[in-house]
């Protein structure tokens, strides 16, 4: 299986109830993306700050959440096993921002090592 990915949004609805990760996120970049999935049969799935790579339909509470730099070795290993787990042959990684900033780096260094198979 191969998939659509990013990293997910600090702007986030704040409902009490948990919501589809898709929902939670204010992002037209991930809304975007989750229709160009649905059209071509590409699930998206959200690398979060808190929970790891998630179906954008997983719910989820809302939580404020930045990934540091210190965590990414471990949320690479998790999201790793997670794409083992799921299958996942190929992974199609979106960013909004042509140049990475200090704030979304660890989460494509962590798409980087878990797709390379060395999260370590």
């Amino acid at each position: 299986m191969r998939i659509l990915c990013s990293y997910c949004s600090a702007a986030k609805r704040r409902d009490a109830d948990p919501l589809p990760a898709v929902e939670r996120y204010l992002s037209d970049r991930l809304r975007a993306l989750w229709a160009a999935g649905r059209a071509s049969d590409r699930p998206l799935h959200i690398l979060s700050g808190e929970f790891g790579l998630l179906p954008a339909e997983a719910p989820i509470p809302w939580y404020d959440h930045l990934l540091a730099e210190r965590e990414a070795a471990a949320m690479a290993a998790r999201v790793a096993d997670t794409l083992r787990d799921l299958g996942v042959t190929g992974v199609e990684y979106h960013t909004a921002r042509p140049v990475i900033a200090p704030d979304i780096a660890p989460y494509l260094a962590v798409m980087r090592a878990a797709c390379a198979g060395d999260p370590e």
